[in-house]
């Protein structure tokens, strides 16, 4: 299986790294000292007392399996605010639409969250900048992502696709394929073409970029699982990756583009004051880019596989609006509705993001009548909002259905928010993500039926992104 998939990681350490570097590498942060009883304001905030003095619910997290998990197990005991423990960390876990609505204008993010990930993306990354410069940046960066934007991205994504089915149709009759493998190197040709330019015009460079995302990511996760066999390894696999994304940059200021042509590399060279800032933010646009699209694609897929009519529904929807050549873009995505369901369907299926955080360094925040103390890491529980059955009857069905118009006007406007939705800091990417999507989904339905390979026995891996627990294999058929 792809070594992509690790980005998530193994969910139980990447919330110990979580917390534990909370305590421990952000000191310059206020900590909550004065409600370490967990009393907030007149009234407490329901929520799991420490199952140890020092470690607080640690064993707790443990024995859930998955940080989602033992969300999931907070809040069906302690209901939509709920609060936990780790050593003498206190954190408030947000499990409700009405809940969310109230913290929904909290920009700053805690930097811990994505610590793991800071040997590869940089302290000076977007990931950890809040306050007024953090706001800068996304204004600054945001443009290369509106509407208006992505209609220059369509080619791109077109000729990706198209690279794919080449190669598909290449393939003896009936071959099997790696899904995830697949989905994974055809988004990061699509995200490297689109917005870091020519570069990556020949695909061996992409390939190239994959594999030392791979080396760097997998020697991460050991690290975090204390089981680095080889810093070596690690060091090398690095600067490789960090040397690659350079020379991206080297290339496109020696190949400069006409004023109307910029894309996103061309912001960042403006913007970022170092090279080390440029770096930093150049590479975490390109993973959010990628993994997040990329697994998107491997749920929707897996999921259309497993229901044959809804993939022939989609299929059909295809060749009414589109024809068996026709291609999409800015004209015509939003005639295809079905597609945009399945999306929504599979990200919700699928948990594919299980939960975000937010946190008030200036003052105390009011969430539904209690009363959170400023410097407290707020966690948005996405993912048990997803699998709410109050909101999503049957929610281990998958039905796109769900998201016709009718249906979503009977819910709560955040019922589903895959891409976040706090502070105007949610995922820039998102229009990319259904746009992207929806190129390739058409193109390869055009051309192609998927089957799961017989005798898989999948599940969902919580982490981060939640990813398949295996490789999953498909069978691909021609259409007539």
């Amino acid at each position: 299986m792809i070594a992509v998939a690790v980005l998530a990681v193994v969910a139980l350490a990447t919330i110990i790294v979580f917390f534990y570097l909370k305590a421990l590498i952000w000191p310059q942060q206020e900590k909550v000292t004065a409600y370490t009883t967990g009393r907030i304001g007149k009234s407490k905030i329901p929520g799991m007392p420490k199952s140890d003095p020092e470690n607080g619910n640690l064993s707790d997290i443990t024995a859930a399996g998955s940080f989602h998990e033992f969300l999931l197990n907070l809040h069906s005991k302690y209901g939509p605010v709920a609060s936990f423990w780790y050593g003498s960390q206190y954190y408030v876990s947000l499990a409700s639409p009405k809940a969310w609505k109230d913290h929904i204008k909290i920009f700053d993010r805690p930097p811990e969250l994505f610590e793991f990930l800071l040997p590869l993306i940089g302290p000076r990354s977007i990931q950890y900048i809040n306050g007024a410069e953090g706001k800068e940046r996304r204004r600054t960066y945001d443009p290369s992502f509106s509407h208006t934007s992505i209609k220059n991205y369509y080619s791109s994504f077109q000729l990706a696709v198209d690279s794919m089915i080449e190669k598909i149709s290449s393939l003896p009759a009936g071959e099997h394929i790696p899904l995830t493998e697949y989905m994974s190197m055809l988004t990061i040709k699509a995200v490297s073409k689109s917005t870091f330019g020519d570069f990556f015009k020949e695909d061996g460079k992409a390939v190239k970029l994959l594999h030392h995302y791979e080396i760097v990511m997998e020697v991460l996760n050991q690290k975090m699982a204390d089981k680095v066999e080889s810093q070596e390894k690690f060091n090398n696999a690095l600067k490789e990756w960090h040397d690659f994304m350079l020379s991206a940059v080297n290339h496109r200021r020696s190949n400069p583009p006409k004023e109307d042509d910029k894309i996103f590399i061309d912001i960042l060279m403006e913007y970022c004051k170092t090279e080390k800032e440029l770096t930093s933010d150049a590479i975490s646009y390109f993973v959010a880019a990628f993994h997040t699209t990329a697994f998107m694609m491997v749920w929707s897929l897996y999921y259309l596989c497993q229901h044959q009519e809804i993939q022939e529904g989609v299929h059909n929807e295809i060749l009414g609006i589109l024809g068996k050549d026709g291609k999409v873009d800015h004209s015509n995505l939003d005639q295809l509705p079905y597609i945009k369901r399945v999306f929504n369907e599979s990200m919700r299926c699928s948990v594919l993001a299980p939960f975000a955080a937010r946190v008030n360094y200036e003052e105390d925040v009011d969430v539904q009548g209690y009363t959170i103390p400023k410097g407290t890491s707020v966690i948005h529980a996405l993912g048990v909002v997803l699998q709410d059955v109050t909101i999503w009857p049957d929610p281990d069905r998958f039905d796109p259905d769900r998201f016709l118009p009718e249906n979503v006007a009977k819910r709560h406007k955040l019922a589903h928010s895959p891409f976040g939705f706090a502070g105007k800091r949610i995922c820039p990417g998102y229009r990319i993500a259904y746009a992207e999507g929806a190129v390739f989904l058409a193109s390869l339905l055009q051309q192609f039926k998927f089957k799961l390979v017989e005798g898989q026995d999948i599940h969902r891996k919580f982490g981060f992104v939640t990813l398949p627990s295996d490789e999953v294999w498909v069978t691909v058929l021609k259409r007539e």
